[in-house]
């Protein structure tokens, strides 16, 4: 801890003023928001009100459901001594934060290492949470292509059969590369080595994590959750931005905000999703800013309310320790 003097960051990042910084910023960053992009001021404009609450309550349950699949990680494979209450607002603040490109997650892990979660441990809980994510997510879309998606072909078969290849591959590929270099690297010298010895602890991870029962029946309970969550969300939004949309192609833009996300190149998958989404309405006959407007008004949406809630639980926890 780097201190000067009499103060520390630790006390830095636990004090009033940093609380209130956060709080200010946030308005800030929704004012600044608001005046970089004006589509999405015209969008709001011009928006079927009569969703927006909906979507709001959903979004705001998305993010809490997919703070508590982080905290359940972080509590049941690294056993971090964390209170909930605590983790929300190093969650919400980090949500807000994340508005500017890799702050989000640094401030993220350097709270956590307050708690003894070390950097490789931090990469790996990240590295997990997604790969289980994505297998039980194309799972889901396989199933529900089957009912949804009912004369989509892709290579001559349904296109439930590739979303079902496509989780199976995920799920089965690092599990057999980890059983292979667990049996290579054996007793042998190359452990001692930096980086062979901490990907020997990513797999570590990756392997006791698949027998805990009580993780991973919490973790797929969750992610089904967030899936309906975010697919209500995805369907609402549309619907304001477009009513003539129907469901069947709601779902091919949903499914679509998923795959082109899978694969983060640039922080948030800036202007990578937009032009995505773009190309997937350009091709259902709509016009290629549908799409980027989607994305935009989604992101827009997201953003409101992260930092809603960053505001809202800073408050709260001003009040809590006022009160104390």
């Amino acid at each position: 801890m780097i201190k000067f003097k009499n103060i520390s960051l630790k006390n830095i990042y636990n004090s009033k003023t940093f609380k209130l910084i956060i709080i200010f910023s946030c308005l800030y960053f929704i004012y600044n928001y608001f005046h970089n992009n004006r589509e999405i001021a015209q969008i709001i404009k011009n928006i079927n009100y009569n969703y927006i609450s909906i979507i709001l309550i959903f979004t705001i349950i998305f993010i809490f459901l997919y703070a508590h699949l982080i905290y359940v990680t972080l509590k049941e494979i690294c056993f971090l001594n964390l209170k909930k209450k605590k983790w929300l607002l190093i969650y919400f603040n980090s949500q807000y934060l994340s508005s500017i490109p890799f702050f989000g997650i640094f401030y993220r892990a350097v709270q956590l290492k307050k708690f003894d979660l070390n950097y490789d441990k931090f990469v790996g809980v990240y590295f997990l949470i997604n790969w289980f994510f994505l297998f039980i997510t194309l799972f889901l879309i396989s199933i529900e292509s089957i009912f949804f998606l009912k004369t989509k072909y892709l290579f001559d078969s349904h296109i439930s059969i590739f979303f079902m290849t496509s989780s199976v591959i995920i799920f089965i590929v690092p599990i057999f590369f980890s059983i292979l270099f667990k049996k290579f690297f054996h007793n042998s010298q190359f452990l001692n080595n930096y980086f062979i010895s901490r990907f020997n602890k990513l797999i570590n991870l990756i392997l006791s994590s698949l027998y805990n029962k009580k993780f991973l029946k919490k973790f797929i309970l969750l992610v089904l959750l967030i899936h309906i969550i975010e697919f209500l969300i995805l369907t609402q939004l549309v619907t304001t931005i477009n009513e003539k949309i129907i469901f069947q192609e709601s779902y091919i833009i949903f499914i679509g905000n998923i795959l082109i996300d899978i694969v983060n190149f640039i922080p948030q998958n800036l202007i990578i999703s937009e032009i995505g989404l773009g190309i997937i309405t350009d091709k259902m006959n709509y016009n290629f800013e549908l799409g980027i407007l989607i994305k935009l008004y989604l992101r827009f949406i997201i953003f409101f309310a992260s930092v809603f809630l960053a505001i809202i639980y800073n408050i709260y926890i001003l009040i809590i320790e006022k009160e104390k």
